[in-house]
């Protein structure tokens, strides 16, 4: 079994409280907050060296702001 799979089966078995503290401490954890940042540069490195080769699409504002929009509703 996974370390990932070994965490959900203890957090279902969480109370609803322990449950939200949890992922509280998991949000501000700085360890996560170190985690996802090296993630983000990956994303951009990644990002970058494509468009280095010339691997782009056109930006369209108005697809975005929509996008943006749903998710917010």
């Amino acid at each position: 079994m996974s370390t990932v799979t070994d965490v959900k089966k203890a957090t279902e078995q969480l109370s609803p409280d322990d449950r939200w503290e949890l992922f509280v401490w998991l949000r501000e954890s700085q360890d996560v907050r170190n985690l996802q940042r090296e993630e983000l540069r990956r994303a951009i490195e990644v990002g970058l060296e494509q468009a280095d080769c010339g691997d782009v699409a056109p930006l369209d504002i108005s697809s975005i702001r929509s996008k943006v929009r749903e998710r917010v509703k």
